[in-house]
Order: C-alpha cells, then sequence, then structure tokens
C-alpha cells in the first residue's frame, strides 16, 4: 500500500515544529518549500529514487528549497531525469531561479531536468485556484485513490468541481473563524471554509494543511470549524503525519 507523508504544513514561514509545504507520496514531491528538503533527507529517501516533483505556484513557501533540492541530488551522483511538472509561468522561473542562483551546469548537475506541463502526465488533472502568484490545484491518483491538492487558494468554487467525488481533499486552512478578512486579503482559506469545498465536492476525507504560525496550537479550532461545514472525516496535518492510499 502506498503512503502519503507530510513533510511541511506550516503556512508562509517554518516553524519550530514545521517545515513550508511539500509532501511524497511513491517517487513523487508535491511542493518544496523551505525546510521540506531537510525532513525529506530524514525520511532516509534515496534522492535517486525521487522522478517527480510537483509545483503549486511561485511563493517560496512552496519553492524555497527547489534549488537545494537539485543541488542535493547532483552531489548524490544522480544521474536519472527529473520531471517538474508545473504551469508554464512556474516551470519558467524555476528555470530563472537556478540561474540567479549561479547553479553550475556542466559537470555538477549531470542530470536532465524535464520541465512539463499536468497535462503530459497521465492520470493527472489540474485546475486554477483563486490565488496571486497563478496557482494550480492538482489531482493525483494512486492505486485506487483519488485525492486533489489545492496548493494555495482563497475560497473557490471551482475547486469543489474540481474535487467532486475525490477520496481525499488537502486544502489551504491558513486561518480560522474570525480570520475571514486577512484570508481574502492574502487569496487563502479558513478551515470553515475548505469544509465547505470538502462537502460540495462530496469527497470522503478533508485534510486541512498550510496552517498560519499563529493557529498551530489550535489543532482542536481547526477540526471543530471545518465540522461545521463538513460531515465526513477531518484531519488536520503536521510534519510527519502518514496517510495510507
Amino acid at each position: 500500500m502506498a503512503k502519503l507523508t507530510f513533510l511541511g504544513t506550516s503556512g508562509s514561514v517554518v516553524t519550530k515544529t514545521r517545515a513550508c509545504a511539500g509532501f511524497m507520496f511513491e517517487d513523487k514531491l508535491v511542493d518544496i518549500g523551505f525546510g521540506v528538503l531537510s525532513n525529506l533527507l530524514k525520511t532516509e529517501t534515496p534522492l535517486t529514487t525521487i522522478k517527480e516533483l510537483y509545483i503549486s505556484h511561485t511563493h517560496s513557501d512552496h519553492i524555497g528549497d527547489f534549488t537545494g533540492l537539485v543541488w542535493a541530488m547532483a552531489m548524490a551522483g544522480r544521474k536519472e531525469t527529473l520531471q517538474v511538472i508545473s504551469s508554464p509561468t512556474t516551470n519558467s522561473s524555476l528555470k530563472k531561479i537556478l540561474k540567479l542562483q549561479s547553479t553550475p551546469e556542466s559537470g555538477f548537475v549531470n542530470f536532465e531536468i524535464k520541465f512539463e506541463t499536468p497535462d503530459k502526465k497521465k492520470d493527472v488533472l489540474y485546475h486554477a485556484s483563486t490565488h496571486d502568484p497563478e496557482n494550480i490545484a492538482f489531482r493525483l491518483k494512486v492505486n485506487k485513490t483519488d485525492f486533489v491538492y489545492t496548493g494555495d487558494t482563497a475560497k473557490d468554487l471551482r475547486i469543489a468541481k474540481f474535487a467532486r467525488g475525490s477520496d481525499m481533499l488537502i486544502h489551504d486552512a491558513t486561518f480560522l473563524s474570525g480570520q475571514e478578512s486577512l484570508a481574502k486579503l492574502t487569496n487563502h482559506s479558513t478551515a470553515s471554509q475548505a469544509g465547505e469545498i470538502a462537502s460540495k465536492a462530496e469527497v470522503k476525507k478533508l485534510v486541512l494543511t498550510h496552517i498560519a504560525p499563529s493557529n498551530q496550537a489550535l489543532e482542536d479550532r481547526y477540526i471543530s470549524e471545518a465540522r461545521r461545514t463538513f460531515d465526513g472525516e477531518v484531519i488536520v496535518a503536521k510534519d510527519w503525519l502518514t496517510i495510507d492510499l
């Protein structure tokens, strides 16, 4: 049975107990925010076995360890192609970041980094969310489990339609009730709004992630507020949480 492991669940910044956004399953990474590379290395997963990297958008809490990952793979002697899957705009930015951070090419990165859009991938669907810069949500399938990861998003009914009928929805839940104006300003969601989207999508399980540092001790509130609008299973993601797929 495949497992999904959260390597980072904090919103915006690293905290003492949470890295920024990222998780892994099978030979895939999804987002690579600050701190995710360190947690990935602690899993003792050989970097040569990571074949695909999905990126939701270019905020640094989702791509902060991208160059570090490439350098670590190079120093580990990687030869295999690394596929990076995101929007054309994000892919272009990632290429520029590697150059701006003076990544040596000849004789150092001895593997191909193949930048692709998700429409080229079998069993992968994607949809834009309400966020600036451009963010894409991914719908992925492992074995018989179909799940959606929103990346960053304000409350967006399009995501409910996109996620309809999936087994699990991993949704931005940066904020709580009383923080709706801040959520709207920053293009993020509250736990209750995430629950509403999960309910409309008729998913089986809702996983709340991208938790604001100021809210990280309020797990019970996250669960209770999500359950106001969603009757299914609710989980607040933490670093190292593992879910069977």
